[in-house]
């Protein structure tokens, strides 16, 4: 396919400089005005905080917006020239992605076909009458992709991670998370009327009287809120052996009686599935409850409105407004949609490039964006970085010797994934072709499930990737025990093979230090070298453990963002201790990068200090006020100014770097200082 890549060369000519410009450090937009010894994120970032605007069309707008942008920029350059005339072999991943995206781009043919390629499920959710006819009705959505109810999913089974396991997690609601349903603040009030509002508008859009529009928004609020009502916090969920309840079907039933698991199972394309995970017994239970007591015309209305809430980007204008009025302009204060291109875009890739076709994206960019030399370096970084936390827990004053075994064992084995897969996923089977955008959109999801669903009785596939290559994300697989770098993150200013050590190590060396502490976060330490979910501590270091982690938790608990709003330390505190170790083992990988080499300052600062530079200016960005609110009330990140302040008041790296005073701002007393990994 090398021809085919330099025969879109052009399309991408506009998009390389901006490829390339972010490499160097930002050594002349350091602030005057603040001491890196009082508040370094503001030091490395305060002319660029006050000099940049967020975009009309972002909820936020940093490093990993602007690397996820230029890496849009390049897809769309690609996309846009291959729509015109497929130059891909029919049927191939490639060919199947340029014509959904063109499908995505055909805005006429979205509006001529309206709501009829939704027909068929809505004949479905039409031919609920009584309980007994839910579970074919769910089936049905879920085959499409449509999460009403529950989620079905299949995956490894957590403590045989040889294995896939059928598994039914919480799901089914309209509002981020359930405790939306439920605060009694007068935003989340409004919050709520508002959602209220959108449903009722939604439902004047596809036909319904303004009678009845607002007959089943309020239907919809009841049904979500009662389903919500079961549901675990995500402060709960964080809990691994919380959501590992294998049942029997027959137990399931029994345990969750009112509706009929056997038949969803069989409508679903599992029949005769003998056991699985119940990752929440008390929302499948009260599910169940619902299902047998709630009238049909209210199950009527709730199906309904989930296809028009997961379809409507991919619908004419009308739903697609009124989707971004709610979900955009009131969650995250996004004031314009961003241009049709990128939009559809995001469609095939997902938020985290989960989506059935993002992968056939990710082998576009990474022909054009991710050469050989770039992973070699990565793998050179990876290395470092690895041997770092290796020589850490070695060194370990709190650790006793089984659980440090079982640690550098742990480690030794992890996996790593840099760039793109060995091996692309076949998306032959896809029925993705020369129709509506909506209609490609069900016909992806259909094969996604299908795909996942054949997973069962097979042999766990340790090679598969779950994030496409383009996305500027990184992940650690606990089942798998792995780290994966996609190319779409190390682009600069994360990782430029041509810039100096400190700049790679500070940008990306943190990331990959960051996942690799994954392994052994709150967590990621329960699992074990195979993946296992099971306890390999010993209980002395699970109670030093708990400690630590405690004082993080403190920490992060007293820090203030938007509205009056704190960060919430338990639902943040597995990034925030990957954070810590990802800073002080990437530094640590550092310095041996820097054995035997030449240590001279570049642009007046020294390679700790240019590390420390990278890092913060890595992480600057700007949130909207509503979205931060929205990311401190369900996000697990803390926001991105707490993740450069946070780990470096407890790093005395950081203070003998830039001679900081004890008693500095920017530092924890020694005291109350956290050292973990």
């Amino acid at each position: 396919m090398a021809n085919l890549a330099s025969r879109f060369a052009l399309a991408i000519a506009a998009a390389l400089p901006a490829l390339c410009a972010a490499s160097a450090l930002d050594v002349g937009g350091l602030s005057g005005d603040d001491a890196p010894c009082d508040d370094f994120y503001a030091y490395a970032n305060r002319h660029w905080l006050e000099a940049t605007s967020i975009p009309d069309d972002k909820p936020d707008w940093g490093t990993f917006a602007i690397i996820g942008q230029r890496n849009k920029v390049l897809l769309q350059g690609v996309l846009t020239r291959a729509a015109a005339a497929n130059p891909f072999p029919a049927g191939s991943n490639r060919h199947k992605v340029v014509a959904y995206y063109a499908s995505g781009m055909d805005e006429a043919g979205i509006a001529g076909a309206g709501l009829a390629p939704l027909a068929p499920l809505f004949a479905a959710i039409d031919a609920v009458a009584a309980p007994a006819d839910l579970p074919k009705a769910l089936a049905t959505l879920h085959r499409a992709g449509i999460r009403a109810g529950f989620a079905f999913a299949v995956r490894q089974d957590a403590k045989d991670s040889r294995r896939y396991l059928a598994e039914i997690q919480q799901s089914g609601l309209g509002l981020p998370e359930r405790d939306y349903y439920f605060r009694d603040d007068e935003r989340s009030k409004a919050l709520r009327a508002a959602y209220r509002d959108h449903v009722r508008a939604m439902s004047r859009l596809a036909g319904a009287s303004a009678a009845e529009a607002g007959r089943v928004a309020e239907s919809v609020l009841e049904t979500e809120s009662a389903i919500a009502r079961a549901h675990l916090t995500l402060v709960e969920r964080r809990d691994p052996e919380k959501t590992y309840n294998l049942r029997t079907a027959e137990a399931l039933a029994k345990e969750a009686p009112g509706f009929d698991w056997q038949d969803y199972f069989a409508a679903v394309g599992v029949p005769g599935l003998a056991e699985l995970n119940v990752a929440q017994p008390g929302a499948a239970a009260a599910f169940a409850r619902l299902a047998a007591t709630r009238p049909a015309a209210d199950w009527r209305a709730y199906l309904r409105w989930h296809v028009l809430r997961a379809a409507a980007t991919k619908l004419p204008p009308p739903f697609e407004e009124a989707h971004f009025a709610f979900f955009d302009r009131t969650l995250t204060g996004v004031a314009r949609p961003a241009p049709r291109a990128e939009r559809v875009i995001e469609t095939i890739s997902g938020r985290y490039g989960g989506e059935p076709l993002a992968h056939a994206l990710g082998e576009l960019f990474v022909g054009e964006a991710f050469p050989p030399q770039a992973k070699r370096r990565a793998l050179e970084l990876v290395g470092h970085v690895k041997a770092a936390l290796r020589d850490r827990l070695v060194a370990l004053d709190w650790m006793e010797e089984a659980t440090r075994k079982a640690a550098l064992d742990k480690l030794d084995r992890m996996a790593v994934k840099i760039g793109y897969p060995d091996r692309w996923r076949d998306f032959s089977a896809a029925e993705v072709g020369a129709r509506p955008f909506v209609e490609n959109w069900l016909a992806a999801n259909a094969f996604e499930f299908r795909r996942m669903a054949a997973r069962l009785g097979k042999p766990v596939d340790r090679g598969e990737w779950w994030m496409s290559p383009h996305v500027v994300n990184a992940y650690y697989g606990s089942s798998l025990n792995e780290i994966v770098f996609p190319a779409g993150i190390l682009q600069p200013p994360y990782f430029d093979p041509k810039a100096d050590d400190a700049v790679n190590f500070g940008g990306i060396g943190m990331v990959i230090g960051h996942e690799i502490t994954h392994g052994f976060d709150d967590r990621g330490r329960r699992y074990d070298a195979e993946g296992n979910l099971r306890e390999w501590w010993t209980a002395a270091d699970q109670a030093r453990y708990r400690e630590r982690s405690q004082a993080i938790v403190a920490q992060y608990d007293a820090y203030a963002g938007v509205d009056g709003l704190k960060v919430n330390g338990k639902l943040t505190l597995g990034e925030n201790i990957a954070d810590l170790g990802g800073i002080r083992i990437a530094y640590l990988g550092l310095q041996r990068a820097l054995e035997g080499g030449p240590r001279e300052a570049i642009e007046g600062f020294t390679p700790e200090q240019r590390y420390f530079l990278s890092f913060a200016q890595a992480w600057r960005s700007r949130l909207r006020p509503e979205q931060e609110r929205l990311r401190l009330l369900t996000d697990s990140h803390s926001p991105p100014r707490y993740r450069v302040r946070g780990p470096l008041a407890n790093l005395p790296e950081f203070s003998r770097a830039f001679s900081c005073p004890a008693d500095s701002r920017a530092l924890r007393a020694e005291r109350e200082r956290v050292h973990l990994w």
